[in-house]
């Protein structure tokens, strides 16, 4: 389970996401960021963005967890 505020960089977002609920910000290598919600074995995107800013050269995704839900 990651903690509020954990920052980790996954080759797989799909196996680190696993069992986990709460509100995430995802980032891919290319830019792109999802801020997303898990509950209950569902999915929602509540916001996309595209920082170029933020573009990198590895294959990673950063998650980040931003809200733990009760």
């Amino acid at each position: 389970m990651l903690r509020l505020n954990q920052r980790v960089l996954v080759s797989d977002i799909t196996s680190a996401l696993e069992g986990e609920k709460g509100r995430f910000l995802v980032s891919a290598p290319t830019g792109e960021t999802l801020e997303i919600g898990l509950e209950g074995g569902m999915v929602a995107v509540h916001c996309c963005a595209y920082m170029p800013d933020t573009k990198r050269n590895d294959e990673l995704w950063t998650i980040v967890k931003i809200e733990e839900l009760n």
